[in-house]
């Protein structure tokens, strides 16, 4: 099957479809079956016929409740039993979709239901289409087509669209809509573009509010995107802001008039964060202190009002958490594992209880497994993927959890599964296979003829001439040396002292180039090493400082496995098991902590970050664009070795560290600098 290769900058190489598999790669084939089948299995296997033995309340529950006292002319309120008065228990949409439904099909009748669970079917359907495009953008066609199609035939997924009468499927549809718009803005500054977003973000705050911990985190990252191409986002961003809350206007004054609550959204907070923490919690729901199950609460509620009981309900359970701290973390703990993990079932087989939850576990792994592959990756936009798995299930960590809250982010969980999976076999190129009885070619080491050897001198006219010296007495094989000072506008004489000696001359009968470069103004060491860069002839670069505290006799072990071709960059480790100068406790503490936090931010694990002797390929120095000026320059530069995916070796080296009496110049501000550059350098170029 013959096939062309389309990239797209910052984004994975996708590869084009056959025509004659073009169907299996149509997210609108997607759509129609998954609608088909979903409909088809409403059909066949009667799910519209709810039980009437409840006064039809699992009939839609509280929005069945709320949506019949809209068809009834009675407005938008009465979410349990009885005329109980205005509500703000539910968001809106979704209440007045279902009371469409009993305007034209009857109330609590099979056909309203019929039709509301093809109206969850259609958006559930829909949502293939989405995490399809989702997928596309962010990975690549493989992953599109595997989870577009999984979403239309697992039955786990079509579910919660087949048997329940709430807004899940249409919120799932929401979140993944805004996630795709949020993806295909990068970079639009078109206000058309943003009224569209500020619109979409409105329909889906009032479908579902708990997706709004997401809206800042979509907004920042299009407003960062912008930002970093030098392009306007305040007006665009300022006006989407004011179609989003033009949106939810309408029913914020319609509850601020009813209930005296600006910018209330939702209204049962209170009463949820009671169910999931009283003196009986135990991490899940606790139905007897709901007005749906509870006699007292329910007759509370009707007698206080919505706005006072909620109140006084969330008042009551604040007081107890501050007074169960412990066991508020302890159900807390609970709560996260059961969402993720599922919520504890009873069997009548034992063994089953724990496996009747395999599922819903193992595609939890899979998701988290492959956003850590993802952010080690760093596929862009994964910071969007990020922030909606971390913070869209915190509101229900400290309330309750449940799996269909969990639904709405089975999107995202799936792409990243079917991601990893994805990774876990090799790569081919058309229908070629390799021999597995082949043994793998030999790698060819590259061929290096000269090393630059960069010197940034600040400051070192005690030291600078004998280490001269140690630089062009150290053997490094066939490979021709240059040497490439750069004094940085010293003032103890080191300038002065370069100018006199004629350098070029004194090492130059041993075949060694000496280049001197003078700054005019001091910059800092980063400023020295890209000023020698701009000097340097060799192919292999290494970073030498002036003093005395590194000694050049390590050079062989550096270079060598650039040499045998086994690594692109090669770093010294000062803290290794040999013998080495034991340094101060406090400066271990600190640079242990600095390597650390690189290494979590970076996917590295080296040892020693701030180590002065690195060695890299020219090559590598051209790809990064190097801006540091002082000590920073050293994280500066493993940042971006990272992002480039370069391999990194580390060896052993002799450290004969000085103190600020000899001469020492880093101190605690450039350890600061380092974490802030650090940070900034990983989140920006």
């Amino acid at each position: 099957m013959s096939s062309r290769l389309t990239t797209h900058p910052g984004r994975p190489v996708t590869r084009a479809v056959a025509p004659t598999d073009r169907w299996t790669h149509s997210p609108a084939w997607m759509v129609v079956v998954g609608f088909t089948l979903r409909v088809l299995y409403i059909w066949v296997a009667h799910t519209y016929r709810f039980r009437a033995n409840d006064e039809n309340f699992s009939f839609g529950w509280e929005i069945g409740r709320i949506a019949n006292s809209i068809a009834t002319g009675h407005g938008f309120s009465s979410p349990f039993y009885g005329d109980t008065g205005p509500t703000a228990w539910a968001a809106p949409i979704y209440p007045y979709v279902v009371a469409g439904a009993f305007k034209m099909f009857g109330i609590y009748t099979h056909a309203a239901s019929f039709a509301l669970l093809t109206f969850n079917s259609l958006f559930s359907a829909l949502t293939a289409w989405t995490v399809y495009r989702i997928a596309q953008r962010m990975f690549n066609e493989t992953v599109a087509v595997w989870s577009g199609w999984i979403w239309t035939l697992l039955p786990y997924i079509a579910y919660w669209a087949v048997r329940w009468i709430w807004e899940t499927s249409l919120s799932t549809f929401l979140l993944t809509l805004v996630l795709l718009m949020t993806l295909k803005m990068e970079g639009d500054n078109r206000y058309f573009s943003w009224i569209g977003f500020g619109a979409v973000w409105g329909f889906a705050a009032l479908s579902n509010t708990a997706m709004g911990s997401f809206l800042p985190f979509s907004g920042l990252w299009l407003v960062y995107q912008l930002h970093k191409q030098h392009k306007s986002w305040f007006l665009p961003a300022a006006v989407s802001a004011v179609v989003f809350i033009a949106v939810l206007s309408p029913w914020l004054i319609r509850n601020d008039r009813v209930f005296h609550k600006p910018l209330l959204l939702r209204g049962n907070f209170g009463v949820e964060l009671h169910c999931g923490n009283n003196p009986v919690a135990e991490g899940i729901w606790v139905g007897a202190v709901h007005p749906t199950q509870g006699v007292i609460e329910y007759q509370r509620y009707k007698a206080m009002g919505e706005a006072a009981y909620v109140a006084q309900t969330q008042k009551e359970t604040v007081a107890w958490i501050k007074a169960h701290k412990e066991r508020f973390a302890v159900l807390t703990f609970r709560r996260f594992v059961y969402f993720w993990n599922g919520l504890p079932r009873l069997s009548k087989i034992p063994y089953l209880e724990q496996t009747k939850n395999s599922l819903f576990l193992a595609t939890s792994i899979l998701g988290w497994w492959g956003l850590f592959l993802a952010i080690r990756r760093r596929i862009h936009g994964i910071w969007l993927f990020t922030s909606l798995l971390v913070f869209y299930p915190a509101v229900y960590y400290i309330t309750f959890p449940h799996p269909r809250y969990r639904h709405p982010l089975d999107p995202v969980i799936l792409i990243l599964g079917v991601f990893l999976v994805s990774q876990t076999r090799p790569d081919t190129v058309g229908n070629l296979a390799p021999d597995a009885s082949a043994a793998p070619p030999e790698p060819t080491p590259p061929v290096f003829t000269t090393l630059s050897i960069i010197i940034p001198v600040y400051n070192e006219r005690r030291t600078v001439m004998q280490l001269l010296n140690a630089v062009a007495r150290q053997p490094i094989g066939t490979l021709h040396k240059e040497m490439v000072i750069v004094d940085d506008f010293s003032t103890d004489g080191t300038r002065e002292f370069l100018q006199q000696m004629d350098l070029p001359a004194l090492f130059g009968k041993d075949g060694i180039t000496v280049k001197v470069v003078l700054h005019e103004v001091n910059k800092g060491k980063g400023a020295g090493v890209r000023t020698a860069l701009e000097h340097c002839t060799g192919e292999l670069v290494l970073m030498q400082d002036a003093d005395l505290e590194y000694d050049p006799s390590d050079y062989p072990a550096l270079l060598k496995p650039i040499l045998d071709g086994h690594a692109d960059a090669v770093f010294g480790n000062r803290f290794h098991n040999g013998p080495h100068r034991v340094p101060r406790f406090y400066r271990f503490v600190l640079n242990r902590c600095f390597s650390m936090t690189c290494n979590m931010l970076t996917g590295l694990a080296l040892t020693d970050v701030t180590a002065c002797y690195k060695v890299l390929t020219r090559e590598l120095f051209n790809r990064m664009n190097l801006k540091s000026d002082r000590f920073s320059f050293e994280t500066e530069l493993t940042v971006k070795l990272a992002k480039l995916k370069a391999r990194i070796y580390e060896v052993p080296i002799v450290y004969h560290g000085r103190t600020y009496a000899e001469g020492k110049k880093i101190n605690w501000t450039d350890g600061v600098a380092a974490f802030y550059h650090l940070i900034r350098f990983q989140l920006k170029d």
